[in-house]
Formats: structure tokens, sequence, C-alpha cells
């Protein structure tokens, strides 16, 4: 099993975590960056898919 990767927006800083997705926002825990809609946005600033960078945390 892949272990799961965290996104972190590079306008807020707010962190998508894929083990446990972003609920609040139409996305299920376990959701892998990559099945995340492209449509989607930032829960915390609106940013675009694009404005997130991977990180270790």
């Amino acid at each position: 099993m892949n272990e799961a990767t965290t996104w972190m927006c590079l306008i807020c800083g707010w962190i998508y975590d894929e083990a446990l997705g972003a609920p609040e926002s139409g996305i299920a825990p376990g959701t892998a960056w990559a099945d995340v809609p492209m449509n989607w946005t930032c829960p915390e600033c609106g940013a675009r898919k694009e404005d997130f960078e991977m990180v270790q945390l």
C-alpha cells in the first residue's frame, strides 16, 4: 500500500492529507490527490488545485 501524501496550498498554507481527505469539501478520506477533481478549490482561500505542492510532514 502506498503511503498517503500531503499537499500544501502555496497561497495560504492549508494542508491536504490524502489519508484525511477534505470531507467538508466533499472529498472522502483516503482520496488520492490525483483523484481530487480539477475544479476543486482550497477550502481556506479558494486557490486552485494547481496552486498546491506536495510536502513531507
